[in-house]
């Protein structure tokens, strides 16, 4: 009797979820739309719930570097090489999701301005009523980019009065789509995941910038081993099919 109910529970074990917890993952806005429906796979395969903490990917950054505990950290590749040399997550375990380039948007319906070089792009700059990109006080990398691009195009001075910052991407581009605002500058997927406006196209690749966004372990995870399977569920075949749709470059 007791070998069989041994053998029962023995059973149970190698088919059942391991013991249910929770799991924290500092995820950039600009890979959470791709991040929380993988996440919610996860979630029905181990039973674990994924908690998530949204900012920037520079503000997550920082927020780690000065010490926030939790399990996975979603942030530029960059960024992540740095805090594991802090010692902050796991080198070791650092995995690309996807890469993204910076796109302009206008609204559906009306011209596209010429952007299919640096001059063409800099003269639609200048004759445009209102751009839009992220305030990079936020510490967000379009933000942070585009304002480092108009000062070494030389027209940030000119183009300063008509420039409307906003600390979300999505926010602003709801407002191109209404048509208070004319073009916006930002990660192609921000663009591509609103309907009412349109990618007019990445930027000339003079002044392009590729960022890669990556996900480690934390140092001081709790709970590793889930954190790990969370990581190898971002990075399947078809986790990557799904950042692709989403305008990522996937290797």
């Amino acid at each position: 009797m007791r070998k069989t109910l041994l053998a029962t529970v023995l059973a149970f074990l190698a088919v059942a979820p391991a013991m249910s917890g929770e799991v924290v993952v500092y995820c950039p806005r600009t890979v959470q739309v791709v991040v929380r429906e993988l996440a919610k796979s996860y979630e029905q395969k181990s039973g674990n719930t994924v908690t998530f903490e949204f900012a920037t990917a520079g503000a997550i950054e920082k927020h780690v570097a000065e010490g926030a505990e939790g399990d996975v950290v979603l942030a530029t590749n960059a960024g992540l090489a740095a805090l594991a040399r802090q010692g902050k997550v796991d080198g070791a375990s650092i995995r690309d999701l996807g890469s993204m380039g910076l796109g302009v948007a206008v609204r559906r319906g009306t011209p596209k301005p010429d952007i299919h070089d640096v001059d063409a792009f800099k003269a639609s700059m200048l004759a445009a009523r209102s751009i839009m990109y992220a305030n990079p006080s936020q510490g967000g990398q379009s933000g942070l980019h585009v304002a480092r691009m108009f000062a070494k195009l030389g027209i940030d001075k000119q183009i300063e009065p008509k420039l409307q910052l906003r600390d979300r991407e999505p926010d602003g581009l709801q407002e191109v789509a209404a048509g208070s605002i004319e073009i916006a500058l930002g990660q192609i997927g921000e663009i591509l995941a609103n309907n009412d406006v349109v990618l007019v196209g990445p930027l000339p690749t003079d002044i392009q910038s590729i960022v890669t966004f990556s996900a480690a372990v934390q140092a001081a995870s709790k709970n590793k081993q889930a954190a790990e399977d969370l990581i190898r569920e971002l990075t399947t075949f078809a986790a990557k099919a799904q950042f692709k749709a989403r305008g990522f470059t996937v290797s």
